[in-house]
């Protein structure tokens, strides 16, 4: 958290003569260019804080290595601005050898139907597809100050605690240091404790995320955890809603599912006359009602149907909900 704030104050003067700062117009609410660092201070963070305390080796040193390019890669599109399909060309490879060389394979989709449903030929398919789907639900609901950091605190907050309960202690040093970073980046960014933000994470920060978070829950369907994979859906919470819904809806309008709107779960709050501040506020604490669901539903060995359809059936709803929406 310290190593984090530090980096801020000190990336924020860089940001500024390198020209990475986010400027106001368009679809943009805020009145300032606002540096786009908050994305590497926290991932240098996480490297500090895991190499002083001897935890970077095997599965996340590889997983680290890869977050370090999208890093890289989400610098050059704060500063640039780049293409769609070449970022996702990079997110598919990056993924991929996340899943095959970090143990990242979601192998089954649980007893949905009252039997397991193994993945077989598909394993490797269907979890490069869930984890760019994760990467990009933390970039798409990165759209108010405090929100994507938020929603990916409290989603580690569950994961911690999960794999606590689950005495997968080896992978408890990364959720603490990924704990401390997001704590020091909203020191900045959210505003409960400045009046506006002074730092976005950017995509530098939201692709890395994603990745991690899109890991942690791979973890969660294997190993000493095992918990049904219908769980991941809840500890996701409300940015899979949100990119689901959104992405459907565009679809549906013959859309590209990546085309910039004003249609996320938080403009809809926005526009229904809720401040920036209680919007926030709100979608937060229903992140964490989702995510302690999930944790709850983990403890009491919840059959796999039941997790996934009592999950399924309010998203259905919220779609339908605002299928006239403008």
């Amino acid at each position: 958290m310290l190593v984090c704030a530090i980096l801020i104050l000190l990336l924020r003067k860089v940001a500024h003569r390198l020209d990475i700062v986010d400027r106001p117009g368009g679809r943009k609410q805020h009145e300032h260019p606002t540096p786009m660092v908050g994305g590497l201070a926290m991932f240098i963070a996480v490297l500090a804080a895991l190499f002083i305390g001897d935890a970077l080796h095997g599965n996340v040193t590889t997983l680290l290595e890869c977050a370090a390019v999208l890093v890289v890669l989400g610098v050059l599109d704060d500063k640039h601005g780049l293409s769609v399909s070449l970022r996702m060309m990079i997110q598919v490879f990056l993924v991929t050898v996340v899943i095959v060389g970090a143990e990242g394979t979601i192998t089954h989709l649980g007893a949905l139907i009252g039997i397991d449903i193994p993945l077989g030929m598909f394993a490797v398919p269907f979890s490069v597809i869930a984890f760019v789907g994760g990467i990009n639900a933390i970039n798409m609901i990165d759209g108010t100050d405090g929100m994507a950091g938020k929603m990916a605190l409290i989603t580690t907050l569950g994961v911690a605690t999960i794999f606590y309960l689950a005495g997968a202690v080896e992978l408890l040093p990364l959720t603490w240091a990924m704990l401390g970073a997001l704590v020091g980046f909203l020191l900045f960014n959210s505003r409960l404790f400045v009046k506006r933000a002074w730092v976005f994470m950017g995509d530098s920060g939201s692709m890395w995320l994603g990745l991690v978070l899109g890991w942690f829950m791979a973890q969660v369907t294997q190993g000493s955890v095992s918990a049904e994979p219908a769980l991941v859906l809840w500890l996701f919470g409300i940015p899979l809603i949100d990119t689901l819904v959104v992405m459907a809806r565009r679809m549906k309008r013959k859309q590209s599912p990546f085309a910039g709107d004003r249609t996320h779960i938080h403009h809809v709050l926005e526009h229904a006359g809720l401040s920036v501040r209680r919007t926030v506020l709100v979608l937060s604490l229903a992140q964490l009602v989702l995510v302690g669901i999930g944790v709850c539903f983990y403890l009491i060995h919840a059959p796999a149907a039941v997790v996934f359809w009592s999950f399924a059936l309010p998203m259905a709803a919220y779609y339908y909900r605002l299928r006239n929406y403008k």
